[in-house]
């Protein structure tokens, strides 16, 4: 779809540029009129505009300072301007400011044609250039390094997906030799007294960097080695061998691991002038084991080595101790139950549930630090929206608030999940009632319908839903959230788009669109700014 904008300060120009000719016949789909600049800058802000044709002298703002703008927020949008006048100095800077074309007055229909046809079709060759495979994989293999360390290090944390299929896709995508089921190792190495490394200049980046490539010298003769620095400050990295163990070699891979482990330390120190602390794991399955494993290498970290320097520690031969603890996934993956509850998706908040304990029932049933966690989680939630809309847990979930401040244990699976559906529903009933004529009802009421109208919601028909005059909306929503409307409905686009990155295969511009953003590279820039990542890296990482 193709869409086209024609500004001519003499409307019925516009008018009969915009009826009078078949732009269909250019791969035109849509035609738009403005009578000024200013009115052509309003439409490009609601609409993706392909080509503008435009006339040079108009009051106020000219073609060529339309132009200017429009190459400013709108790069690849195509400029044809359209002029009775032929003087060199138009056609000079027509030129420089890189329109597609500059005709005369009066241009026959023909000419206005192909100049339009001319302009998509460079158009579509500079997407084609930018959207290309072998571009693409040119920036891909230049991303390797990051790309991989983000999915260690959400394969460490539980965020990576290790459905086999889909996971195994993403290795050989990015190039990392790791075979499924195959045993894994996890090695720690941290940098001891490393401040006089930096005192002489170092940066923390090449010291990270020199270690690592260490540690894959060392290494690499018999096993593969996948690292990237935790957000501990410790050096991860994940081992396996390159090709299948024989059973009866007089030295185990953990043996050997030990060995060279000696070697590095001895190198680092000799070389880098610094020690380092090193703990090596038992043996674990890749990828269902990598998490547990890492979790228990930072736990025996701490417990083992501390605050001492120049340490070696395997855990090898470590008694099991029937599995490594892990989170629960579901209850910490976005949306939290947290920012369901706060905008009322109350069916929403029942599913959510509903995977929780599922996952709680099948990875964890008999674990009672598991069905803690869950019920803190949800308490804390719960109490803290409850003060947000100055109440007291009290008032709102009645008996069990005083059952369970009072130390009653919960024991099991089942029971936490009757609590959790009991109480919520009483939250609900509680917000329900207190909604009708209270500001917190009003503050929900504008959340749920930014939520609902993402693409559109706007001051003016949040308080109209409301039935509130702007200004004192805007000032009460401020009292009481200490944020204004926009910030608020900046947070949730952001959130949504963040959702839809990691749960859709929509494009980034179609979640442009769906949001209400006509301008994809706008919406690339706020992305960016709030979670510090364009959205098609933020993708990246979560896959």
């Amino acid at each position: 779809m193709r869409q086209l904008l024609i500004i001519d300060d003499q409307s019925i120009l516009a008018d009969d540029l915009a009826d009078m000719i078949p732009w269909n016949e250019a791969g035109i789909t849509n035609v738009y009129k403005a009578y000024s600049g200013q009115e052509a800058l309003d439409i490009m802000n609601e609409q993706p505009i392909d080509v503008i044709i435009t006339d040079i002298r108009m009051p106020g703002m000219s073609g060529l300072d339309l132009i200017r703008e429009v190459k400013r927020n709108w790069k690849h949008t195509k400029c044809i301007l359209l002029s009775g006048y032929s003087d060199f100095e138009y056609t000079k800077q027509a030129l420089q400011l890189q329109s597609s074309d500059y005709l005369l007055k009066p241009a026959s229909d023909d000419e206005l044609l192909g100049a339009v046809r001319k302009a998509i079709g460079d158009l579509e060759r500079e997407w084609q250039e930018i959207s290309s495979v072998q571009r693409a994989m040119y920036s891909l293999r230049e991303q390797l390094p990051k790309l991989r360390e983000y999915m260690l290090l959400d394969l460490l944390s539980g965020k990576q997906s290790a459905e086999p299929l889909r996971l195994m896709s993403k290795l050989t995508m990015y190039e990392i030799p790791f075979r499924e089921v195959t045993p894994v190792h996890i090695m720690l190495l941290r940098l001891d007294d490393s401040e006089r490394l930096y005192e002489g200049g170092e940066s923390e980046a090449l010291i990270d960097y020199a270690l690592a490539n260490m540690a894959e010298e060392i290494f690499g003769e018999r096993l593969h080695l996948w690292h990237a620095k935790d957000t501990h400050g410790y050096l991860v990295c994940l081992l396996q061998a390159k090709s299948t163990i024989e059973e009866n070699t007089a030295e185990s891979v953990e043996e050997w691991i030990e060995r060279r482990a000696f070697q590095l330390q001895h190198v680092v120190k000799s070389y880098l002038r610094v020690g380092i602390s090193v703990l090596t794991s038992k043996s674990g399955s890749f990828p269902a084991e990598v998490g547990p494993l890492y979790q228990a290498s930072i736990t025996n970290f701490r417990h083992f080595i501390g605050s001492e320097k120049d340490l070696y520690i395997s855990l090898a031969k470590e008694p099991a101790r029937g599995g490594a603890p892990q989170l629960i996934n579901e209850l910490h993956r976005p949306p939290t139950i947290l920012q369901l509850l706060e905008v009322g998706q109350w069916d929403a908040v029942r599913s959510k549930l509903d995977t929780i304990f599922h996952e709680l029932e099948t990875n964890w049933r008999d674990s009672q630090e598991h069905v803690l966690e869950t019920y803190f989680t949800i308490a804390a939630t719960l109490a803290a929206l409850v003060h947000k809309n100055k109440q007291w847990l009290s008032d709102t979930i009645g008996d069990d608030f005083h059952a369970y401040a009072n130390g009653r244990p919960i024991t099991a699976v089942d029971e936490l999940r009757t609590w959790a559906y009991r109480i919520i529903e009483n939250y609900k009933t509680s917000v329900s009632t207190e909604e009708k004529d209270s500001r917190s009802g009003i503050i929900r009421k504008v959340q749920e319908f930014i939520h609902e109208h993402l693409d559109n919601a706007s001051l003016h028909s949040i308080s109209s839903h409301v039935f509130l005059n702007p200004s004192y909306l805007s000032k009460i929503y401020k009292t009481e959230t200490g944020e204004g409307i926009s910030e608020f409905m900046l947070r949730a686009r952001m959130e949504k788009s963040a959702q839809l990155l990691s749960q859709t295969d929509e494009k980034i511009y179609e979640i442009s669109q769906m949001l209400g953003y006509q301008k994809p590279s706008y919406f690339i820039q706020l992305f960016k700014k709030h979670y510090g990542l364009t959205p098609q890296e933020y993708r990246n990482k979560l896959h």
